[in-house]
């Protein structure tokens, strides 16, 4: 009867230490790499980290080594948003007579994850292609709070899928810069009437022709678009948002969209 007992005491023992593995209380998270030409220009960027923790709560943390580690809500996926900015260097920090140069968090299209997709054991490896999907969910949040009469909230939404559906994507200039796409509006569609594939397409874009007015290169606020050499005083042809896109200089930063234009220098 001993015997008995201390083989079924064995193994429940054994059952139990081949359960699932215990769920991370922390995370490792990695900033992905920055486009050569953007470090080159602007120096090595600082990030503004956002996500849920595991209370719930919406947090922020400014991060300016290359990993960080956070708690995460772990009962429904959630999106982590990091946000790349350069603060103003100090004059013993600027090299002979460069200008100041200070980039907010906000002008430049964040990196981003989706957890747990995202998550290889106890790190969360961020992306840029991610970075689009994490400010989507963020958007249907926001509608989701705005739409209480539904209930398609973006933690209930196939995410797997969705990336699935996001490389399988009939425009080829979308597969090649994600940020074509109006977010916000497709986001507010999905949690008004549900998800459809036909929502993510390339916005509508305006053609207009501008001055230059600094020599390049010039860096897009998409990390996927390659960096353009204007020269100071052509004109080119440009295709605007609706929406307020920032492009940057050595000299300074153009404001510009299908409605407004502002050229500020560096100082």
């Amino acid at each position: 009867m001993k015997t008995s007992f201390f083989l079924s005491l064995a193994f429940v023992l054994a059952l139990i230490s081949c359960g699932p593995p215990p769920i991370p209380k922390t995370y490792l998270i990695k900033f992905p790499h920055s486009p050569a030409v953007r470090t080159e220009l602007l120096g090595k960027s600082q990030w503004k980290l956002e996500y849920y923790d595991s209370k719930g709560n919406f947090c922020q943390k400014d991060i300016t080594t290359g990993s960080a580690e956070i708690s995460l809500l772990q009962e429904w996926p959630s999106a982590i948003l990091a946000w790349p900015y350069w603060p103003e260097q100090s004059a013993e920090a600027r090299q002979g007579n460069a200008p100041v140069i200070s980039l907010a968090a906000g002008l430049f299209y964040p990196a981003g994850a989706i957890f747990p997709l995202d998550a290889a054991g106890e790190t969360i490896f961020l992306s840029w292609e991610a970075g689009a999907e994490a400010y989507f969910y963020r958007e249907m949040d926001k509608a989701q709070e705005l739409n209480t009469g539904t209930n398609r909230a973006p933690m209930y939404f196939d995410w797997k899928r969705f990336r699935s559906l996001l490389k399988e994507n009939n425009y080829p200039e979308l597969r090649e810069d994600l940020w074509l796409a109006d977010w916000k509006d497709i986001a507010e569609r999905t949690v008004r009437s549900g998800f459809r594939q036909s929502y993510v397409r390339p916005e509508v874009r305006t053609g207009t022709e501008i001055v230059i007015p600094h020599n390049g290169p010039w860096l897009a606020p998409s990390p996927f678009r390659q960096p353009l050499f204007w020269e100071e005083g052509t004109r080119q042809l440009l295709f605007l948002s609706p929406r307020p896109e920032i492009f940057i200089c050595p000299g300074g930063r153009l404001s510009i969209s299908s409605q407004i234009l502002l050229w500020t220098p560096f100082q």
